[in-house]
């Protein structure tokens, strides 16, 4: 998939405010619209909106409108299954393998809607139907607010220019794609299964991270994800501890809602004037959003979700990326003689 490009102030000053606010607008409407799982919306409306690059286009605004089509299927699926464990099991692998091979060999996003959102519909109904309902509520009811809000926002506050962000992608080119695949099959599935055994929701950042490390084509490329996920999710820990701090202290939500768009409007902003890769900044806000809003309404102490998500991140990235450089050792001839090719998508 193509890495988050750095944002030229010129053609985009708004991006961080359109993004702060969407986040607000989320957070604020989550309540209203009976979302229990308001964590959900925010990220994906986080990561769509400061994902954002060049012109508006019909692309800007297909992603939040597709989010209700894929929670209503994913979570029917999830729902057909779960009482059949093998087809369940075999349901989710087929998806994962598909989707893993759209990232790996066509560098696309949407391989990672047959990867992340059935994982995350699997998980739910492995827990509980009402949890499925709910996270399938939240999906829909929030792709629909994240539209209507990006759609107004952008009105507000359009982009600056007239230029068509076009994708460049790094897809994996070698002479043994079968192979490749296989190694990161053989690396995925294991733990995908062991966390639907375990039936443990807080386990499910494991799997998560893991699809990003082996979705990558290169040892550079994975360094990079280690790097900025992991170092994002130790900055992230200690931002949402600041935040739950001062929300400790005067625990009113309208005091969440305002530390946590401004938390989002400063680290945005740094995807324009910061010296480090942009997915780090958005990672590092993701990260203290779900960890704030973790500990705010699912009622576990808060040292213990920043704690845990600190550990199971950094755990599932080192050791994603050290067995698949084993693997390639030993199963490919040439690991590191693998080229890549620019596409244009």
């Amino acid at each position: 998939m193509e890495e988050l490009t750095r944002v030229d102030p010129n053609e985009d000053p708004y991006l961080a405010l359109r993004t702060a606010l969407v986040v607000a607008i989320c957070l604020i409407l989550a309540e209203p619209l009976g979302i229990t799982i308001p964590m959900l919306p925010v990220v994906i409306a986080m990561s769509m909106a400061s994902g954002q690059r060049g012109a508006l286009n019909a692309r800007t605004f297909a992603g939040p409108l597709v989010l209700p089509v894929i929670a209503i299927i994913f979570s029917w699926l999830a729902a057909a299954t779960v009482n059949t464990p093998l087809l369940f099991a075999l349901i989710n692998g087929l998806l994962m393998v598909g989707g893993l091979a759209l990232m790996l060999f066509r560098g696309s996003r949407g391989g990672m809607m047959l990867t992340v959102f059935p994982l995350l519909m699997a998980m739910m109904a492995l827990y509980s139907d009402y949890a499925l309902a709910a996270m399938r509520d939240a999906m829909a009811l929030g792709g629909l607010g994240i539209g209507v809000a990006m759609i107004l926002l952008n009105m507000l506050f359009p982009p600056q220019t007239s230029r068509v962000h076009v994708e460049l992608v790094e897809p994996l080119v070698t002479d043994r794609p079968l192979a490749a695949l296989m190694i990161r099959v053989a690396v995925y599935i294991p733990v995908m299964l062991l966390i639907f055994a375990s039936g443990d929701m807080n386990l499910l950042i494991v799997p998560i991270m893991l699809i990003f490390i082996c979705a990558e084509p290169s040892h550079d490329k994975r360094m990079n994800q280690v790097v900025d996920r992991g170092g994002g999710t130790l900055i992230g820990g200690g931002i949402a501890a600041a935040v739950l701090c001062i929300y400790s202290l005067v625990p009113q939500p309208i005091v969440l809602i305002l530390a946590l768009t401004a938390v989002t409007y400063f680290l945005i902003d740094k995807m324009t004037t910061g010296r480090g890769r942009p997915l780090r900044y958005q990672y590092i806000c993701s990260t203290a959003l779900v960890m704030a809003l973790s500990a705010t309404s699912g009622g576990r102490d808060a040292l213990e979700v920043v704690l845990q998500r600190v550990v199971l991140t950094s755990g599932a990235m080192i050791g994603g990326i050290l067995l698949l450089a084993l693997l390639e050792t030993i199963f490919l001839d040439r690991p590191e003689g693998e080229q890549q090719a620019p596409v244009l998508a």
